[in-house]
């Protein structure tokens, strides 16, 4: 026990970073948000791409850390709520970084919002919202288990 409170203490001290981590999403989602109310999407296209670039240098890190070290450390937990809301809460949001590789890779590239701005849109919308929810179940929920 004395052990995993340890580990926990460490992932403790990470939180910090991984909230501010989602400060930043935040500020970045919503400056993609901006970009996306635009009149003329197709206009905006390399400056939307620019945004997916930024928001992607942040958001890969963040899921990363939290898919390969956070999530199995809470899932290893021996306090069975712990255990399984982060169990629930991987199932739920565990897809999310491949979902949004595939949004970026695609979207990344100014032409491909050029060629379907409208599925640019609906595209863009699910991935915030998807993100949104994982922020803030993350927030409510699995941050305050560590």
């Amino acid at each position: 026990i004395q052990e995993e409170q340890s580990y926990l203490r460490g992932i403790f001290m990470n939180i910090n970073l991984l909230k501010n981590q989602h400060v930043t999403i935040r500020e970045q989602v919503g400056e993609l948000e901006k970009g996306i109310s635009s009149k003329n999407i197709a206009d905006e296209a390399f400056n939307l791409s620019m945004k997916i670039s930024k928001l992607s240098g942040t958001l890969v890190l963040h899921l990363k850390s939290e898919d390969d070290y956070l999530y199995p450390a809470l899932m290893n937990s021996t306090n069975e709520n712990t255990r399984k809301t982060a169990e629930l809460l991987n199932q739920q949001m565990g897809s999310l970084a491949t979902e949004f590789m595939n949004y970026k890779s695609t979207y990344m590239v100014a032409k491909n919002i050029k060629a379907d701005p409208q599925k640019f849109l609906t595209d863009t919308k699910k991935i915030i919202a998807a993100l949104k929810k994982r922020l803030e179940a993350e927030e409510t929920k699995l941050y305050t288990l560590a």
